[in-house]
C-alpha cells in the first residue's frame, strides 16, 4: 500500500495545484512532489528491478582519476561514458550503489520537475502522471536511461526558443548515458511543426491496423541497421530478436485500447493544445510513442525502451488538456480521468499483485541502516525475474 498512499498524496497535491496555480503555490507544491519522488526511488533498498546488476557494475568500476586520465579505459567500460564517470565519481567520494541511486534520482526528478514547470501551469499534475506512467520503469529499473530521458525532456524547451546549441548540448550529454538519445537530434527540426488532425489520426489509425493484422516489417530493418552500427549493437539486436524472453510480439491488450482512448481525447482538444506554447511539441512526441507502440509490435522490448524518450511527452500533454478546460469543476473531472489513466499503468504495483513482488514490500535504505535486518530483496527480485520469463513464454 506504500506506493498507493504516495499516489494519493500526489493526487491531493495535484488538486491543490489545479486550484491554486499562482507562481508561489505552484513552486511550493512542485517542490514537495519532487522531494517525495526523489525519496521513494533514491532511498530504496534492494527494491525494484536491476538493482543487483547495478550493484555488481558499481563494484567493478575503476577510480574516477583513472578513468579521466585514461580515455581508452573509459571507452572500454560496459556502459556509456557519462554514466561510467558518474559512478566512478560517487565511488571515489566514498559512496556506495545506494548513494548512486540517490544522486541519479535527484538529477532526474530535478530536471523533469524544472522542465514541467516551463511546459505546463500544472507541473504537479505532470509529476503525478510521471509517477503513474513512467516512474517505476525509469527510476527503479532503467536508471541509466532515466537520466538520458530526463535530459532530453529538459532539452525540448530549446526547440520552441529555436536555440539549437543548448539543445544539442543536452542531447549529446544524454547520449553519454544512453546512445538511443541520438534519435532526438534530428527531431529538433520537426517536433514543433503543426499538423492537421487528419494526419495524426491516419498515422496512428494505420498503425493500429498494422498491429491488429500482424503485418511483419520492422524486424529485418532493425537487424540490418544494428549490423551497420557495429558488432556490439548487432549482438544486442540478435538477443532482442531471438531470445525467447525478449522476442515476443505485442498483441491486443488493455494498453492497446487505453492508448487509442487517450489519443482520441487528446485529438478532441487538438486545436486548443496547438495554441499552447509547448502543445505541438508534446503532441508530436506522444504521437511518435504511439507510432513505436503500434508499428513496432514485433519488437516489444526494443520499442518499449525507445518509446520512453517520446512517451514522456504525455506527462506534459495531459495537464495541457486540463488547461484548455474553462471551468474548475471541468478541470477537476478531467483530473479524475487523468488519474485513472495513470493508475492503470502501475495498478499491479499499487495493488501489490504477485507480478510486482520486486517492488513490494518497499524497503527504505535509512530504515535498514538504523535497524539492520535480513533483506528479502534478492529473493523477491528472483521471483520477479522468473515471473517475467514465464509471462514472456506464454
Amino acid at each position: 500500500m506504500f506506493y498507493l498512499i504516495c499516489f494519493v498524496i500526489l493526487l491531493v497535491l495535484a488538486i491543490l495545484n489545479v486550484q491554486m496555480h499562482d507562481r508561489l503555490s505552484t513552486q511550493v507544491l512542485t517542490g514537495i512532489s519532487a522531494l517525495l519522488l526523489i525519496g521513494i526511488a533514491g532511498l530504496r533498498y534492494e527494491t525494484g528491478g536491476d538493482w543487483d546488476a547495478y550493484e555488481k557494475l558499481f563494484r567493478h568500476f575503476p577510480p574516477f582519476s583513472r578513468l579521466t586520465g585514461e580515455p581508452g579505459l573509459l571507452l572500454k567500460q560496459p556502459v556509456e561514458e557519462g554514466f561510467a564517470l558518474l559512478c566512478a565519481l560517487v565511488k571515489s567520494l566514498g559512496g556506495t550503489v545506494q548513494h548512486l541511486f540517490f544522486v541519479v534520482t535527484t538529477i532526474n526528478i530535478t530536471l523533469i520537475a524544472s522542465a514541467a514547470s516551463k511546459y505546463t501551469k500544472y507541473p504537479v499534475v505532470a509529476l503525478l502522471c510521471y509517477y503513474g506512467i513512467l516512474y517505476f520503469n525509469l527510476e527503479m529499473i532503467y536508471i541509466r536511461q532515466a537520466t538520458a530521458v530526463a535530459l532530453c525532456f529538459y532539452a525540448v524547451q530549446y526547440i520552441r526558443s529555436e536555440r539549437l546549441l543548448p539543445y544539442l548540448l543536452f542531447v549529446l550529454l544524454a547520449c553519454t548515458f544512453h546512445r538511443v538519445s541520438a534519435l532526438m537530434i534530428p527531431l529538433y527540426f520537426v517536433l514543433n511543426i503543426k499538423l492537421p488532425g487528419w494526419v495524426y489520426l491516419t498515422v496512428v489509425g494505420v498503425g493500429a491496423v498494422v498491429m491488429l493484422a500482424g503485418i511483419p516489417w520492422i524486424q529485418t530493418i532493425f537487424l540490418t541497421v544494428a549490423g551497420w552500427l557495429g558488432e556490439n549493437y548487432a549482438d544486442k539486436a540478435e538477443t532482442y530478436t531471438e531470445n525467447a524472453m525478449f522476442a515476443v510480439s505485442r498483441g491486443l491488450s488493455v494498453g492497446f485500447i487505453l492508448n487509442l482512448a487517450i489519443f482520441a481525447v487528446i485529438m478532441y482538444f487538438h486545436r486548443q493544445i496547438d495554441e499552447l506554447p509547448y502543445g505541438t511539441i508534446m503532441l508530436n512526441m506522444f504521437t511518435l510513442s504511439l507510432v513505436l507502440y503500434y508499428y513496432c509490435f514485433e519488437l516489444v522490448e526494443v520499442s518499449n525502451r525507445v518509446r520512453l524518450f517520446f512517451l514522456i511527452g504525455i506527462i506534459a500533454l495531459l495537464p495541457m488538456v486540463l488547461e484548455v478546460l474553462p471551468l474548475f469543476l471541468e478541470r477537476l473531472a478531467g483530473l479524475v480521468v487523468v488519474t485513472l489513466y495513470c493508475f492503470s499503468f502501475s495498478r499491479g504495483i499499487f495493488m501489490e499483485s504477485p507480478q510486482a513482488v520486486a517492488y513490494n514490500p518497499y524497503q527504505n535504505y535509512i530504515e535498514y541502516k538504523i535497524h539492520p535486518r535480513p533483506s528479502s530483496g534478492k529473493q523477491r527480485l528472483e521471483q520477479s525475474k522468473k515471473a517475467f520469463r514465464q509471462e514472456r513464454k506464454r
